[in-house]
């Protein structure tokens, strides 16, 4: 069994916040999307628990909600055949897992990252260039967007088996868990905070070392 990392969720360079709360639960917001809301995308006044985190101005934007948990079916996509980030993504196989890291903020300490979900690949529906017709995937945010704009460039699908979900509460991701998963070394600049160097190691999706 392989282990990805996958960043997801807003970062520094978004308006909106994904907030984590006092006993660890947290609200995880979904990155904008690149182009206005066409059906049947997502706004994020269409996901009220999430929505109500975020600047009201917010609401009617269309947002990438990846991955999705709320489905009978969980699903994460992304886009391995083009996106050099996502490459690793493109050796995954049933079994393997997706764990998922986030940006959170609490309310009076500042902001780290957290590990917050995990995907058991349970199924992949590879290279989409042409509409598959209904299946697992309908709620997955690369269909969706693909079926609003008829843009269909090569984005893969994983489906979630037993244990996918959003964990109840965050687990700290710190140099101290950075250093006892990846046997090879980070650089931790003096001119770089913890943060800066998490998250400028973790835009590329990440096969944990040893994980099989």
């Amino acid at each position: 069994m392989a282990v990805f990392l996958a960043n997801v969720g807003v970062n520094a360079s978004h308006t909106a916040r994904s907030p984590l709360f006092a006993d660890g639960s947290f609200a995880l917001l979904p990155i904008p999307e690149r182009m206005r809301w066409r059906p049947p995308m997502l706004r994020l006044r269409d996901l009220p628990e999430i929505a109500e985190h975020a600047p009201e101005s917010l609401g009617r934007i269309a947002v990438h909600f990846d991955p999705d948990f709320r489905s009978p079916t969980p699903t994460y996509g992304d886009n391995c055949r083009r996106a050099a980030r996502a490459f690793a993504l493109r050796k995954a196989v049933v079994g393997d897992r997706i764990i998922f890291l986030a940006r959170l903020h609490p309310r009076a300490a500042p902001a780290a990252f957290y590990l917050v979900g995990e995907l058991v690949v349970a199924g992949i529906l590879a290279d989409v260039k042409t509409d598959p017709g209904p299946g697992w995937w309908d709620a997955n945010a690369h269909l969706r967007r693909a079926r609003a704009t008829g843009a269909w460039d090569s984005f893969w699908v994983f489906r979630g088996g037993a244990g996918s979900g959003f964990y109840r509460a965050a687990r700290p991701f710190r140099r101290a868990e950075v250093e006892s998963l990846f046997s090879d070394p980070w650089r931790w600049r003096e001119n770089r905070s913890e943060l800066q160097t998490i998250g400028s190691y973790t835009r590329t999706i990440r096969r944990l070392p040893g994980a099989e």
